[in-house]
């Protein structure tokens, strides 16, 4: 594959998440009220890690920037997953 349609794929990808994201804000009133209290929560790390060292600062920045990818990562993997699988249900059907 070429990498401008690669690139076309992880945009149209970005796009369905983010759109999916919003969905599940809008409709999901205990995932809304996880997300706020997540947000409200956010702020009081923040100021703790403030409280560290350069060192173990840099340690625990780069340790939730890691698991943000792989949180995306998994994402992204059970997204296509779930498409082939919608695929192959839909030729077991005789569907396509």
């Amino acid at each position: 594959m070429s990498t401008e349609y690669i690139n076309h794929l992880e945009q149209l990808f970005s796009e369905i998440h983010e759109e999916t994201m919003e969905n599940l804000r809008s409709n999901n009133k205990e995932y809304s009220k996880l997300l706020s209290s997540s947000v409200k929560e956010s702020k009081k790390v923040q100021k703790i890690i403030n409280r560290l060292d350069n060192r173990d600062r840099e340690f625990v920045l780069k340790y939730k920037e890691r698991h943000g990818k792989i949180e995306w990562v998994e994402r992204e993997m059970l997204y296509l997953q779930g498409l082939k699988d919608c695929v192959k249900l839909l030729c077991i059907l005789e569907i396509i």
